[in-house]
């Protein structure tokens, strides 16, 4: 009865104040972690969640590391089967935590957010969602790629709406008989003429750029809102074309020549 009373009790109750400690020191670490880090406005949820959770798992363990030495157990060989568990399981996946890490790496740098427009290694689409493993990207025609971080964070990414402004560039072609000055003047006010247009930071750009096998292009650059961009795409290359039939301005196409002689 007195080992039970001397021993036992101080045993078990030190157990009980620990592992109390420990759970509720990582309830708090969790939520503490989430808080602080969503009133920054910086941060991904999908980060957010994977640090608090992180974090009370590493202080739940080691709240249990403690325990065991509080019973006498020797915790030098638990600490190195642990850690030789966790090497194992880390090379058994290393592709999974090449994406862990990469999905770390975007939500913690940002190269992109939920809704932006981007092109990853020539596919182009809406970002749907940024998990840790993958990223979700929603393509023009309604199709979902899903795309492993770890293949996004080693991959050239073109933001199309990390900026407020796009330009758009387009090239038209007429014929040597046309008059390009004319072409030119069509394109420039027809561009001027469109709501999208902005004139910040450079009015539309409209010069003769090229001369091909049969026809004389024309560059035009016209800069816009990103929101607004294919929908100034399209209309430019409808009204101009409108506007060349009105002008007698002719749109060449490829053709080919057949001289037939005669002995």
């Amino acid at each position: 009865m007195s080992f039970v009373l001397n021993v036992l009790l101080p045993l078990i109750i030190r157990l009980i104040i620990v592992l109390a400690a420990g759970f509720i020191l990582s309830g708090v670490a969790s939520k503490l972690i989430t808080t602080t880090m969503s009133k920054a406005d910086k941060f991904d949820v999908s980060l957010i969640r994977f640090l608090a959770k992180s974090a009370k798992i590493a202080i739940i363990v080691l709240t249990i590391i403690i325990a065991i030495g509080l019973l006498g157990i020797p915790t030098t060989g638990l600490i190195a089967g642990v850690s030789a568990i966790a090497a194992a399981i880390a090379l058994a996946l290393q592709g999974s935590l090449s994406n862990i890490a990469g999905g770390i790496f975007i939500l913690m740098t940002r190269p992109f957010k939920t809704g932006d427009f981007i092109d990853i290694a020539g596919s182009a689409g809406t970002v749907k969602d940024i998990q840790l493993i993958h990223t979700v990207l929603l393509t023009v025609d309604n199709k979902e790629i899903i795309m492993p971080n770890g293949v996004v964070v080693n991959s050239t990414v073109v933001n199309y709406s990390n900026s407020e402004k796009r330009r758009v560039d387009l090239v038209f072609s007429i014929g040597y008989n046309d008059d390009a000055r004319l072409a030119e003047d069509i394109i420039f006010r027809t561009a001027m003429a469109h709501t999208y247009t902005l004139t910040d930071p450079a009015e539309p750009f409209v010069r003769e750029s090229a001369h091909t096998a049969s026809s004389i292009e024309i560059t035009a650059r016209v800069w816009c809102k990103a929101e607004d961009y294919w929908t100034l795409h399209f209309d430019l290359i409808e009204k101009v074309r409108e506007e060349f039939a009105k002008n007698g301005i002719s749109i060449p196409y490829n053709q080919l020549d057949v001289n037939i002689h005669n002995n």
